[in-house]
């Protein structure tokens, strides 16, 4: 009798234990919750958003203060920035929980049970991805609804241009939210690419912060260097403004997509060969 019930729990137990992608997924998202740093980084990621925009708004003089009138395009254009103005520090905090999802694992040797339960290694890195991606947004969609909501009223009163339910307005909260999981996952790549900390997050807040100020240094030093300034708008972090609404010189809206996908595909995959073929 034994032995005619032990292939049937055999089986069951293959297929409570069976690997599929969800159940990766599901990991990734239970590892990414419950660090305290995931928490206290997207909540760094609302205050800063909205915080920027509230305050921008709130010390701005009245557009009559202005002297001349100010035209109309340039009224609403100040109304965008001063939504967005949080868009020049949250990609940074959330690039540094990109880094921190995956070199936190291999600075803890967590990483080894993660590949010893998915051998292919791939999908461990396409499952953070993933939820980095969709983390990282959420935050970002609420954030700058928030900021949108919060500068519009104020800056209307101060008799500046905005209108909170314009396409303008939803595209440049959509392509900021955007945006931030696109960096979150540019960082991923970069973490995975070094396996350490301080360097991902060092090349990680390079790329973002210092090559936007090199670059402003150099066409200031070499302004006969037209080149220089005609690369600039394809950097990361002028690409990700214009996403939000922000004009980038000449780039068109599909361009700073475009521009963004492949910083963040290139980190990835990058990331993703050396994964395979390095040792945890």
């Amino acid at each position: 009798m034994s032995t005619a019930t032990a292939p049937a729990i055999g089986y069951a137990h293959a297929e409570v234990g069976r690997l599929s992608f969800v159940r990766v997924l599901r990991s990734e998202w239970i590892k990414l919750r419950s660090l305290r740093s995931t928490f206290w980084t997207l909540v760094s990621v609302l205050v800063l958003i909205a915080g920027l925009s509230a305050l921008l708004s709130a010390v701005v003089p009245n557009a009559s203060t202005l002297g001349a009138r100010a035209p109309e395009s340039a009224l609403a254009d100040f109304t965008t920035r001063a939504a967005t103005a949080g868009l020049t520090f949250a990609p940074l905090v959330v690039a540094v929980l990109g880094v921190l999802a995956i070199s936190g694992e291999f600075s803890t040797g967590m990483i080894r049970s993660s590949f010893a339960a998915v051998p292919h290694r791939f999908p461990v890195l396409g499952a953070k991805a993933i939820m980095l991606f969709l983390v990282s947004f959420v935050v970002g969609l609420v954030s700058f609804a928030a900021s949108w909501s919060i500068a519009v009223p104020l800056l209307t009163a101060k008799g500046y241009k905005g209108e909170l339910f314009s396409d303008t307005t939803m595209w440049s909260i959509l392509g900021a939210s955007t945006y931030l999981g696109l960096v979150a996952v540019f960082a991923l790549g970069v973490g995975a690419i070094l396996k350490a900390s301080a360097g991902g997050i060092a090349t990680s807040l390079g790329v973002l912060f210092l090559l936007p100020i090199i670059s402003q240094l150099l066409q200031a030093l070499l302004p006969k260097q037209t080149w220089i300034a005609d690369w600039s708008h394809y950097l990361l972090s002028a690409s990700g403004a214009g996403m939000a609404g922000l004009p980038n010189g000449t780039q068109e809206p599909w361009q700073n997509i475009l521009t963004v996908v492949i910083w963040t595909a290139v980190s990835f995959i990058a990331g993703a060969i050396l994964l395979q073929r390095r040792d945890a």
